[in-house]
């Protein structure tokens, strides 16, 4: 059986629920209350397919603004970075080329980026239109998933996106770096 160990780093501005996508991820469960995240918290989720095992290393970094610092030394090393935003936050959304900025600036490994439009729950109070939020990822070349933490929704197609992917680059050198191409133009 092929192992893979693969660290994941999950972005984005605070509240917009990465460290609920994180628990859903790994635990299935979802906890109401919200906790700001103090710097980093570290979680494991195992996938198997095909006869290939994945197993990542969820890494959901502070998105307060105070954590800046802290966070750049924990870039290194993710093959994966999922950028999340909030589709009731314009805020979280507006910010994303900041965010795109910071993890090129830090991070050194070649990654493969996705972008997850989280709260989808909360469809009533939507700003950001799905079809929005599709073209901006289509333009940095990320897959687009968008989920529900509280509900579980688009977590398990997240999972399967994840390790999709793995498998795929696996046969690969390093996987597709995205996002210099839109930060040369800024």
């Amino acid at each position: 059986m092929v192992i893979h160990q693969v660290k994941v780093s999950l972005v984005g501005d605070g509240a917009v629920g990465k460290t609920a996508i994180t628990q859903s991820l790994t635990t299935g469960e979802f906890t109401a209350s919200y906790k700001m995240t103090i710097g980093l918290n570290i979680a494991v989720h195992k996938r198997e397919k095909n006869g290939t095992q994945v197993h990542f290393a969820l890494w959901d970094l502070g998105g307060q603004p105070r954590f800046n610092v802290v966070r750049a030394q924990f870039y290194n090393g993710s093959k994966i970075i999922i950028f999340v935003y909030d589709i009731t936050n314009k805020g979280s959304f507006e910010n994303l080329p900041n965010w795109l900025k910071e993890v090129n600036k830090h991070c050194r490994t070649p990654y493969t980026g996705f972008l997850v439009g989280n709260k989808i729950d909360l469809s009533e109070f939507r700003i950001i239109k799905f079809e929005t939020a599709k073209e901006y990822a289509e333009s940095l070349e990320l897959e687009y998933i968008e989920t529900s933490a509280r509900e579980g929704i688009g977590i398990s197609e997240l999972i399967e996106l994840l390790t999709n992917n793995i498998i795929e680059n696996s046969s690969q050198e390093s996987p597709k770096r995205i996002g210099s191409r839109i930060l040369a133009n800024t």
